[in-house]
């Protein structure tokens, strides 16, 4: 029943009670004390007691109004008292009020399930040490109890008890009321304690894998700031991890206010990809070393990179093997393709050198000559005064072909005394100044191979050019070859063209 609806039912019966009275007095008055007739009585304010009629009838009206105005909050409170009541009862939370020695007074149902009784009547008469054991009874007497007593309020966990033994966590708040009694709320909170726990292991887990990490390692947030190091990362930035983490990367290690070029980790948040770049560093020291340093993105549940992890390592070691190891091999090149006494190419590479210069002489319609030497009377050399006056008679002869050369010609020993001079992009007039520069270069390179002893040289000279797209290096050296040996039929010491006749002396 609503208040209005109670409010206007006690009005009413007030009214009702007010003129019945009315009605009866003067009922009594007529018929019993023969003052009047009924309807003089009733309606005749003047005879009788009108005043003691109003004074009546306003008491009974104001009392009918307290009444229900006293029904109407009394009403009101049951409704609230009922609400909380279902309230407390559909509550998720346990809720529990103790008496000040520690009986239950009242337990909802979701207090008796969590602890796994049937229902709240199983806890009458009972104490909270049934709840929590001996030893969380006396913890709370001894912790809990004297703040409720300072303070009157304390929020914590407890280890509880359920029916059959079994312990767990739960999340407890306690009131104590004015006369002592206390009101408990709680929930069970074993499933957060348990995540907590397996957090925390794998927390430490992943703490004990990266500290063991002995290379420098790091993890930044999308705003490059630096969320982790390890103390690797700290002694080859020489500075101190805690120094390092909240802080940008660039400000922290370049003193910058932009992001570095060629930032790799930059790269990574930009492709969603593993990155890796070589990168030659200076240390505090002073220390030159190479490093390779590789990120790898974390994607948050959107698939966007949220984290990018930073690996470093030390690589100058590799580098200084790759690079022993490309100098050998250009060693192993160059002794591949020089002649070791002279220094200019060997017969392997200048054969090669050839092949390439007339395929490409060929595909671009450019000129090519070529130009072999043999040494005049070198064989009287070597008897005369020994293979160390030849030897010697071939390298001054290659120092005076290394004078002449152009930086695109090709100069070698192609056997014995004899060399080769490949002259691209040049016609046969310009290989005839060419070797008219060697001719007079090497008459006047004096050799001496004792203290008083020198040897004039000479050399005997033949060219020839590329002719036609059928020309091979072997076509081609055979008519060199028959132009040099023109040139020593000759009498030595001059040039010849393929058509077997002397040019100059």
């Amino acid at each position: 029943m609503s208040k209005a609806k109670t409010e206007h039912k006690i009005i009413i019966a007030t009214v009702i009670a007010v003129v019945s009275i009315w009605t009866l007095d003067s009922v009594f008055n007529a018929w019993v004390l023969h003052k009047g007739t009924f309807i003089n009585l009733l309606l005749n304010v003047r005879s009788g007691e009108p005043l003691l009629r109003i004074l009546l009838t306003l008491s009974f009206l104001a009392f009918g109004i307290i009444i229900s105005i006293i029904t109407s909050r009394r009403s009101g409170t049951g409704e609230i008292v009922r609400r909380h009541s279902a309230a407390i009862e559909a509550s998720m939370d346990g809720i529990a009020i103790f008496d000040p020695d520690g009986a239950y007074v009242y337990v909802n149902q979701a207090f008796a399930s969590i602890n796994g009784y049937d229902g709240p009547e199983e806890f009458t008469g009972k104490t909270c040490r049934v709840a929590y054991g001996d030893r969380e009874y006396d913890r709370i007497r001894s912790i809990v109890e004297p703040v409720l007593v300072k303070s009157g309020r304390w929020l914590g966990e407890l280890l509880a008890t359920r029916k059959n033994g079994s312990t767990y966590y739960q999340e407890a708040s306690i009131t104590m009321l004015e006369d002592g009694s206390r009101i408990c709320i709680m929930r069970d909170i074993t499933r957060r304690k348990r995540s907590e726990e397996r957090l925390r292991r794998s927390e430490q887990f992943l703490n004990t894998i990266f500290d063991s990490i002995r290379d420098p390692f790091s993890i930044f947030d999308r705003n490059f700031q630096i969320i982790r190091v390890n103390d690797a990362y700290a002694r080859m930035r020489n500075k101190e991890a805690s120094g390092l983490v909240g802080r940008k990367c660039y400000e922290a290690l370049q003193n910058r206010t932009s992001v570095c070029e060629g930032c790799v980790v930059n790269a990574t948040f930009n492709s969603a990809d593993p990155c890796a770049k070589e990168k030659f560093m200076v240390l505090h020291d002073g220390t030159g070393i190479w490093m390779e340093i590789s990120t790898y993105p974390i994607l948050d549940e959107d698939g966007s990179v949220s984290h990018a992890i930073e690996y470093t390592r030390d690589i100058t070691d590799r580098k200084k093997s790759e690079e022993e190891k490309r100098l050998l091999i250009e060693k192993l090149e160059y002794l591949s393709s020089t002649d070791g006494l002279t220094g200019l190419m060997n017969r392997r590479a200048l054969t090669d050198g050839l092949l390439y210069e007339i395929d490409r002489a060929k595909r671009y319609n450019s000129e090519l000559s070529l130009i072999l030497c043999d040494i005049d009377n070198f064989k009287e050399i070597n008897d005369a005064c020994g293979h160390d006056a030849g030897d010697q008679a071939l390298q001054t002869i290659a120092a005076a072909l290394k004078t002449i050369l152009r930086k695109a010609d090709l100069a070698g020993r192609y056997g014995g005394d004899e060399f080769m001079l490949i002259l691209p992009q040049t016609s046969i007039k310009g290989a005839e100044k060419i070797a008219e520069k060697i001719l007079f270069a090497v008459r006047n390179a004096e050799m001496r191979f004792a203290e008083d002893e020198s040897i004039r040289l000479s050399l005997s000279i033949g060219l020839s050019s590329l002719e036609a797209d059928s020309d091979t290096p072997d076509s081609l050296i055979k008519r060199t070859d028959d132009a040099m040996y023109a040139s020593k039929q000759g009498g030595r010491d001059r040039v010849s063209t393929v058509n077997s006749y002397p040019l100059f002396p």
